[in-house]
């Protein structure tokens, strides 16, 4: 007969304490994500057994679809290809469903450029289902043809932050956007461009355009859009090169999210440019290759983690009470400072503002009406 797998043996293999591994095991906060991702890890590989909470003792398991917004390869290959934002959200929905007794099912629902869906899953949304959690951006239309026309209980994750008639886990794209051209401005920085998609079909990219031209307009400074109008791997480093172009005094970028700005840097260094020495660049959402980039990569991080465990109380609340009003809670950004970003000029405003909490994002829970 084989031997129980133990903490103590899922601590041994993982070089964690026993401490930590059980506040992992049991989805408590605190653990840095790589330390998680390793226990989770092991345990998957030792075949840990983790007791039922008795909270959820005797109630049946949960079969729920988890729905992932992808991006299609080429007009002609709809090969789901899922970001890594998306990885950290499915850690913490997979952690958290497991402690609610949830089952999940998975599928992906891959867009073309224009956020338009190409393959709707409909083996898995033809299933019996106790609930439904769309993860990305999508546009209305496709939430609508997605969960609204079913009587499927629904949560809406990081898509735009604005009241639905679904529950939703968001991110504070606006105000996220909004400090992190702030944080560029007190570092004396006046010529900041927006550096994202032409059509303006992403509700996020939406929201933090918006908070780029709330910073630059309570300032005074000039707006600067270098749109990328094209895919492929040289569509950065022509938009960067018209840019400098046509806007010369240009002193640092804010990207729509880490992938323009890890584009931006390497575009910029193409050019025969040093980052930040010439042009800064600033991005938003903190995925993995922030950090492998270099230099590494100054943005706004989202905790998607905790968006993802948050998407599940809400779904669980939904089924309990399924009559309560609709609510949208709304994770702030954080700022992460590394090496993208400079001061520019010495008498700047940084030494004499308050700084951005680096800590873990607040959540904010509203009501939507």
């Amino acid at each position: 007969m084989a031997r129980k797998i133990t903490i103590e043996d899922v601590a041994r293999k993982s070089d964690a304490s026993i401490t930590t591994v059980s506040m992992v095991l049991r989805d408590k906060p605190g653990i840095g994500a790589e330390t998680r991702q390793r226990v989770l890890a092991v345990a998957r590989e030792l075949g840990y057994q983790r007791r039922v909470p008795l909270e959820t003792a005797g109630r049946k398991a949960l079969n729920v679809g988890m729905i992932l917004r992808s991006r299609a390869r080429s007009p002609k290959e709809s090969t789901p290809s899922v970001n890594d934002f998306y990885s950290w959200v499915v850690t913490g929905i997979e952690t958290a469903a497991r402690a609610h007794r949830m089952n999940l099912l998975y599928a992906t629902l891959p867009v073309d450029d224009a956020n338009r869906p190409i393959d709707i899953p409909h083996h898995l949304l033809d299933q019996s289902l106790d609930g439904i959690m769309l993860v990305g951006s999508f546009c209305a239309e496709t939430v609508a043809e997605l969960v609204s026309a079913r009587a499927t209980p629904a949560v809406l994750i990081d898509g735009p932050a604005v009241p639905s008639c679904h529950d939703a886990v968001v991110s504070d794209n606006e105000g996220g956007a909004r400090d992190a051209v702030r944080h560029l401005i007190t570092l004396g920085h006046r010529n900041i461009a927006l550096l994202g998609p032409g059509p303006r079909l992403d509700p996020n990219f939406n929201q933090r355009g918006d908070g780029y031209l709330q910073a630059v307009s309570e300032r005074g400074l000039p707006t600067h859009h270098i749109q990328v109008d094209q895919t492929g791997p040289n569509a950065v480093v022509e938009a960067m090169s018209e840019a400098l172009d046509r806007n010369p005094e240009m002193t640092s970028v804010f990207a729509c999210n880490d992938w323009f700005a890890i584009e931006a840097i390497r575009a910029l260094q193409q050019l025969g440019r040093v980052v930040p020495d010439d042009v800064s660049v600033m991005g938003f959402d903190d995925i993995a290759p922030a950090e492998q980039i270099s230099p590494q990569l100054t943005t706004m991080a989202v905790d998607k983690i905790t968006m993802g465990r948050l998407a599940v109380l809400m779904l669980n609340q939904r089924l309990t009470w399924p009559d309560s009003s609709p609510a949208l809670t709304i994770l702030r950004p954080s700022l992460r400072i590394r090496q993208s970003v400079r001061a520019i000029d010495a008498q700047s405003e940084v030494a004499n503002s308050p700084r951005i909490d680096p800590a873990i994002p607040r959540a904010y829970l509203s009501e939507a009406g």
